[in-house]
This record gives C-alpha cells, sequence and structure tokens, in this order.
C-alpha cells in the first residue's frame, strides 16, 4: 500500500464565519476537490478528520471513498493528524500526504511531483517549496509516525517541529506553485481566490 492522503478540515473556521470545507472552489467544496485530486493521482486511501462542523460537512463527503475522523477543533491541527494516524494505524500505510483543507487551488501537478520525489527517495518527509519558503501538503513517511503522535514538541510547536528534528534527511521539492503558501483564513483570502479563478490563475 502507498501514502494515504489526510485532509485536515476540523478547525472552526472562525475567522472565515462559515466552514472553509464547504466553500467553493471551480464548482466543488474545498474538501471534496482536495478528495478529487487524491483520488486522480491513484492516493487509495483517504481520511478527512472533522470537527464541530462535522454534522454540515459530512453529506458532502457521501459519494466519496473516505474514512471519516471527529475531533475536537481545539486539540489544532497536531491533534487532527494524530486522530488520522490512530485510524490509519491497522491499515499501515507507507506514508501520509498531510493536506490542509484551506489549500484547494494546490496545483494537481504540484501533488504528483510531491509524490514522485517520495517514492523516488524514500525520504521522511517530504515538502513544497515556492519563493524559499516551505507550505503545504506534506508528505511524511512511515518512520516519522511514532514521533509525529508522541513528540512533546510536536505536541507544544506542531509538525514542524519533527521537520525541524529530522532537517538533514527532508527533501525540499522547489516548486512554481504559489498556492502551496496561501492558505485561506479570511473572507478577504476567499474573494481573492475567486478572483484568482475567474483570472484562470487557478
Amino acid at each position: 500500500m502507498g501514502p494515504a492522503g489526510v485532509v485536515l478540515a476540523a478547525g472552526r473556521s472562525e475567522r472565515m464565519g462559515r466552514p472553509k470545507a464547504l466553500l467553493d472552489f471551480r464548482g466543488q467544496p474545498f474538501v471534496v476537490r482536495i478528495l478529487q485530486v487524491l483520488e486522480a493521482l491513484d492516493v487509495k486511501l483517504r481520511v478527512v478528520v472533522l470537527g464541530s462542523d462535522a454534522s454540515r460537512i459530512r453529506p458532502a463527503l457521501a459519494p466519496h471513498d473516505c474514512y471519516i475522523v471527529e475531533r475536537a477543533a481545539t486539540a489544532g491541527p497536531i491533534g487532527s493528524l494524530r486522530a488520522a494516524l490512530a485510524a490509519l494505524e491497522p491499515l499501515r500505510p507507507t506514508g501520509i500526504v498531510v493536506w490542509p483543507v484551506d489549500l484547494p487551488h494546490v496545483r494537481v501537478t504540484t501533488v504528483e511531483r510531491l509524490l514522485e520525489a517520495y517514492r523516488r527517495t524514500g525520504a521522511p518527509a517530504v515538502v513544497p517549496c515556492f519563493a524559499g519558503r516551505r507550505g503545504h501538503p506534506v508528505i511524511w513517511d512511515r518512520t516519522l509516525f511514532a514521533e509525529l503522535a508522541t513528540s512533546s514538541a510536536a505536541t507544544q510547536h506542531g509538525a514542524p517541529a519533527v521537520l525541524v528534528a529530522h532537517e538533514p534527511d527532508v527533501v525540499t521539492v522547489g516548486v512554481d506553485d504559489p498556492a502551496v503558501l496561501d492558505d485561506l483564513n479570511t473572507p478577504a483570502d476567499y474573494e481573492r481566490l475567486v478572483r484568482d479563478v475567474n483570472r484562470d490563475i487557478y
């Protein structure tokens, strides 16, 4: 089995004012768009982590073959990631593609390049980089699952703390895709995305 896809969609979307997972991107909710990309790239195992808006988001997921894990939003991204790891443990994927739900506009070709780099190198982590800055989605190898699940540094500082601990072995993939840095948190961010879609930037 190859890497599994993990869509982090448990946040409360307080600044956005409505669930980001259900915002529209080219006719599809954010969360569905991400699942479709993972499906197209033959990522066979997919997990969506939901929080307090789970009852509103679940109907959009019904047509898709994915596991749904519910997690308190107060646990933050690392709590969501750990919930996904616990759900996936019996299935033993080789790694995970961790994709925050507010980045639906990351290009298919970007994720394809990350997967190719992961399969080619077997690195413990593969990270996209645009304009000298690292972004998402990040691919984590199974060898780091235990550390992600239990590290006190990750509890305090999130998954990036695990990247720092393994810096010499992390593979960074340069991409021509600003979306890897462009998490959408506010209505103004979303309005900008809509304008960019209308201009065929995404």
